[in-house]
């Protein structure tokens, strides 16, 4: 018995070894971490402070072509964008910022439907001096807040490129029933929970699983910012804010109906998602089927809507990974060049109807 007692002693102390002093470490590289200091600049949109940074032209062109905003996914921060960023830049101006909570971005304590979205960020481009028409980009839920813009502030927007786009619609196409929706809720609840444990205790001070994958291919400084950014709970905590006023969002853009005849194009991200990352019940052919159906919905919106599925790219690969995003890039810019040509054209006849006018009088 004595014998017993000594192993399980033994092995007690072991364990609190084994996870204590990782904890140890973590802690104390938590409080010691470096500070990565804004990418752009901190704008103050009444009462808090959202981050925005532009770039480029890299080439001049003999053509003034419309500055591209950058809208990102649920939660993601603005270094995730960077090939976007990058391979944009060297045609036009890219201006991408951080929303409310997320990145460098300063909490509001503000709702996170597409309204309050969107007043923010018409703010924010006034006091930072973007101008105006633009063209607007984004990835996944950032298709609802991109179709509300349009819809609040008619003549803003010339031109749309949809990256694997959220639409209104999707939780009433996948049949998804409000107890589904609930524990989808609860999943991405108990998710959150554990990974800002992980902040806290410092575990991702010695494991840091954001940055894998292709992020490992980003610049050293671009890792740097990611791995930074990522230990702040409160990037989590918005996520979960955006997901839960998802469906409000989703009514504010559904007011959208029509993009006219604007230069738009929609890119699907169609390589098979893991099952394990699907809606329960939503398989991944299922899953496929519906979102291309939905994208048709989105480009059909406009006269001159085009929808791209790209095979090589999942809905996070589709920004994340270089190659696809080399690909993307081309989609964006050549929406940039049409909305161009759109407005030399809208401008060369309301010149020759005025002077028609003049003639006349």
């Amino acid at each position: 018995m004595r014998i017993i007692k000594k192993i399980l002693k033994i092995t007690a102390i072991a364990l609190l070894i084994l996870i204590g002093v990782p904890l140890i470490i973590g802690q104390v590289l938590r409080l010691t971490a470096a500070v990565e200091p804004p990418a752009g600049e901190l704008v103050d949109v009444g009462g808090y402070k959202l981050h925005i940074k532009c770039v480029g032209p890299v080439n001049k062109s003999d053509v003034e072509l419309p500055t591209v905003v950058f809208e990102a996914g649920a939660g993601v921060s603005s270094p995730t964008n960077y090939w976007i960023r990058e391979g944009v830049s060297k045609t036009t101006k890219v201006c991408i910022y951080d929303r409310a909570g997320i990145g460098w971005s300063e909490e509001s304590g503000l709702p996170r439907d597409a309204k309050t979205v969107n007043t923010a960020l018409h703010t924010l481009l006034d006091k930072a001096g973007v101008t105006r028409p633009f063209v607007f980009a984004g990835h996944s839920i950032a298709g609802l807040y991109m179709r509300d813009y349009v819809e609040r502030y008619p003549g803003e927007v010339i031109g749309l490129a949809f990256l694997d786009p959220s639409h209104p619609d999707q939780n009433r196409k996948f049949g998804l029933t409000e107890s589904q929706k609930a524990e989808q809720m609860s999943t991405i609840n108990t998710i959150v929970f554990f990974a800002k444990l992980l902040m806290k205790t410092g575990v991702m001070e010695v494991y840091n699983p954001t940055v894998t994958g292709d992020v490992l291919f980003y610049p050293e400084e671009i890792q740097k910012q990611i791995a930074y950014l990522s230990k702040n709970p409160s990037n989590l905590e918005t996520a979960l804010r955006e997901a839960g006023d998802f469906e409000k969002a989703g009514a504010q853009a559904a007011i959208n109906k029509s993009l006219g005849d604007l230069p738009v194009v929609v890119i699907s991200a169609t390589k098979p998602m893991d099952p394990g990352n699907l809606p329960k019940g939503v398989s991944a052919e299922k899953y496929q089927a519906v979102f291309v159906a939905l994208h048709d919905e989105i480009a059909a919106l406009s006269a001159r809507g085009k929808h791209i599925k790209m095979e090589t790219a999942t809905h996070m690969s589709l920004i994340t990974n270089k190659e696809n995003a080399a690909k993307v890039v081309p989609y964006i810019t050549g929406i940039v060049r049409e909305a161009a040509e759109r407005e030399k054209n809208t401008d060369s006849k309301q010149t020759a109807g005025e002077n028609a006018e003049t003639i006349n009088e």
